[in-house]
């Protein structure tokens, strides 16, 4: 089984990427969804920012997965212990996506007509093909090489394999669908595999696991400006993102359409811009102050635990006030699963609510849940049983 060494930078970053994971997922449920928050023509700039944010989680979470497994593989032979212990985690991740967190998170009910491949789906695929590049014992710049090739490459491949059944799952975010069943893939594996790649193929070459992360800053900063820098000169020519950008009125929202691009599935523009935020904030993110840093480094800890709780609560919650305010929530629990949908059956037209009440509702969901990570961390730390790596 996979067990990775701690890096307390990499468990803040990843603690700052959870709570900004709560702030989308708070706005799912409770926001107004008449207006897309990236759509120019209709948003405004706080909503937009609330949504662009979002953005830096997934790429942040499954490049860091790549580092930590990179960080477990450190120092032991990657032997058929460690390889199927990877696969298996993965496996497990995308057995969870479609079971407990589709029921008893997502949606609430037991209709299989609708499934979603999420970022669970994704970064366990993710996980197993990983295993995989490993297992025939690929050298971690070949590694590092086919993770780049993918990340900018995947869009043609797409273009080129069309959208047959498996190069759906692999490469597109799209629908796959009959008559009565809708499997919608948000987190296609290749690209995000790539990213997986892309981390663990730096933290090899840069030595990742035999020095602190104060010595990698200049390495870490350097990689996040050429990151960057490409993304700039990539999207100033309008290459590597299908949604074009160009002066707005009002002027404002010029940088918005500079920097609203596509996630589903990633553009290379995307994975460039969000990457290179990344490792810069990788570089300086021991800067931030100690009480600070602590309940990240808490939330990062356990992220798959606070992934699965948040969910919970966040739906729990919106039924809640759901039959508070109009006296039922039926669009919460039945129906395709699409649960911000307004043209669900019951969906009341004036359900959601402002940005303001979504931000204070996210801040409770954060409250509450933050002294369950806590105490499952430590419980965590202090117990040796199996499947306590596996959550």
């Amino acid at each position: 089984m996979v067990k990775s060494e701690r890096l307390p930078e990499i468990d803040a970053l990843r603690g700052l990427a959870i709570v900004l994971m709560a702030l989308d997922h708070t706005r799912d449920y409770f926001g107004d969804h008449s207006i897309d928050a990236l759509d120019l023509a209709h948003t405004n700039f706080a909503l937009f920012l609330a949504r662009w944010l979002t953005h830096f989680c997934a790429p942040t979470f499954v490049c860091l997965a790549g580092m930590s497994i990179a960080l477990a593989a450190h120092g032991r032979p990657i032997d058929r212990s460690f390889l199927v212990g990877l696969a298996t985690r993965g496996l497990w991740m995308a057995v969870l996506e479609q079971t407990i967190l589709r029921c008893f998170g997502w949606y609430f009910n037991f209709d299989y007509h609708y499934m979603n491949a999420g970022i669970l789906w994704g970064t366990g695929w993710a996980m197993v093909f990983l295993a995989l590049v490993l297992a025939i014992r690929m050298p971690s710049i070949a590694i590092f090489l086919l993770g780049l090739a993918l990340m900018i490459g995947h869009p043609i491949l797409a273009s080129l394999l069309g959208n047959g059944w498996w190069w759906t799952m692999l490469l597109h975010s799209d629908d796959l669908k009959s008559a009565n069943w809708h499997f919608y893939v948000s987190y296609p594996v290749l690209p995000w595999f790539g990213v997986m790649a892309f981390g663990y193929g730096i933290a090899k070459l840069v030595s990742l696991a035999q020095k602190r992360i104060i010595e990698l800053r200049p390495t870490f900063g350097l990689i996040g400006i050429v990151l960057l820098i490409a993304f700039l000169f990539l999207r100033a020519s309008n290459w590597g993102d299908p949604n074009r950008w160009a002066p707005q009125s009002p002027t404002l929202f010029t940088p918005l359409s500079f920097v609203n691009l596509e996630k589903y599935p990633p553009s290379i523009d995307f994975l460039l811009m969000t990457l290179g935020i990344m490792f810069g904030c990788l570089a300086v993110v021991d800067f931030s102050p100690s009480f600070i840093t602590r309940f990240l480094v808490n939330l990062g800890q356990v992220p798959l635990f606070f992934y699965l709780m948040h969910i919970v609560l966040i739906h729990l919650l919106a039924v809640l006030l759901a039959f508070i305010r109009f006296g039922h929530a039926e669009w919460l629990y039945r129906g395709p699963g699409i649960f911000w949908s307004e043209t669900l059956p019951g969906h009341p037209q004036n359900y959601g609510l402002s940005l303001a009440w979504v931000g204070l509702l996210w801040v409770l969901v954060i409250a509450v849940l933050y002294p369950a990570c806590l105490a499952y961390g430590r419980y965590k730390r202090s117990h040796e049983f199996p499947w306590l790596r596996y959550l």
